[in-house]
């Protein structure tokens, strides 16, 4: 038989700390409300429809260049995960409308978004941050062996590479859908049967580890990110001043071409933006770890929400940013896009002058 045991002891006992009154929350029902409001409803899930219809659009683009170089697929499998996360996050923002209870009262949306929304997103998530990094990692390699970085990375690799990125993000998540499921339970906040969460007898042996596959992934992903962007921006600077220092065409032959320079500025901004939007994750992370109250059945419940909702208001800040970055760094991107939708080139040597960054 199911049991809810772990929603039952910590609402239980957030319950009986408020009848005491030898506990009050650090954030209050109606401060966590307009910030679910703000956040969640509004801002995140207008940034998740525009970002929807940008990902979809690169994923056109990127097909259209064909799937036949590292980089292209590369930046194809981070859209589908970006898409993926954006979808799930939308689903979670309708279900973190603080109104939304309305429609059912026996329906706690906030559980049900648990496992279809929350988790789904974060491992979505994940996965664009391993593929940032071996996009940049990539980039490494190709400064570091520039005659052989072909024969290295190769198209069937990056895909190999790419299915081993899903599967591990994917396969961590079993602990978590092993032990939680949806089922009608008594819920002692309400006093009532609704429809929600629930555990089984071995959730106290897998409890927290998922949690703790999340948060290793995320910062082994993040700080490997800042390794390898500090290394291309430190190249970036190195073949800056070695091109003013030039005189002779040889050795100006020698530069980075105009091309691998437009990419790896490409990929470090992309790598910048994840850094940025990612940074709260990767605290709230290391938070929850660490921290038992502060969880989804916790007692500063409120404050989980409210930090969280920041969270995932920068993943979709994020998932926006790579369709302008493409648009603006590659000639190719900007050509197919415009040829897929109808519009023409401003001017004959747009690409032509410009460098392609996708190749």
């Amino acid at each position: 038989m199911a049991a809810n045991l772990t929603n039952e002891i910590s609402i239980q006992s957030v319950i009986s700390d408020v009848q005491r009154g030898t506990w009050t929350p650090l954030v209050n029902d109606v401060v966590v409300s307009v910030f679910l409001l703000v956040n969640h409803v509004v801002l995140s899930s207008i940034l998740c429809v525009t970002g929807t219809v940008a990902n979809v659009i690169n994923l056109c683009v990127f097909f259209k260049q064909r799937l036949d170089t590292s980089m292209n697929i590369s930046l194809f499998a981070m859209s589908i995960a970006d898409l993926v996360g954006l979808v799930t996050l939308l689903w979670l923002n309708i279900c973190s409308n603080p109104f939304i209870n309305n429609l059912d009262p026996n329906i706690v949306f906030t559980e049900v978004s648990y496992l279809t929304a929350g988790w789904p997103h974060g491992c979505a998530s994940r996965i664009t941050s391993w593929m940032t990094v071996y996009i940049t990692a990539e980039r490494c390699l190709s400064i570091a062996i520039p005659l052989k970085i072909k024969e290295v990375i190769t198209p069937s690799r990056t895909t190999g590479v790419i299915f081993g990125i899903y599967l591990a993000n994917i396969l961590s998540l079993v602990p978590e859908y092993s032990t939680a499921y949806f089922d009608w339970t008594h819920n002692l906040a309400k006093n009532k049967t609704t429809f929600g969460l629930a555990f089984r007898s071995n959730r106290p042996q897998t409890k927290g580890l998922t949690f703790l596959f999340h948060g290793s992934f995320t910062l082994i992903s993040f700080f490997s990110v800042i390794l390898f962007t500090s290394a291309l921006i430190l190249e970036l600077k190195r073949t800056s001043q070695w091109r003013r220092q030039t005189t002779s065409s040889e050795r100006q032959s020698a530069a980075m071409s105009k091309r691998d320079r437009k990419t790896m500025v490409m990929i470090v901004l992309v790598a910048l933006s994840l850094i940025v939007c990612f940074i709260p994750t990767v605290v709230l992370s290391i938070v929850t770890i660490s921290v038992t109250e502060f969880s989804l059945v916790g007692k500063e419940v409120n404050l989980f929400n409210t930090c969280w909702s920041f969270g995932f208001l920068l993943h979709s800040v994020n998932s926006n940013v790579h369709f302008i970055l493409y648009y603006k760094m590659s000639s190719k991107f900007r050509l197919n896009f415009n040829e897929l939708f109808g519009r023409k080139m401003e001017g004959k040597g747009d690409n032509e002058n410009e460098s392609d960054t996708h190749e």
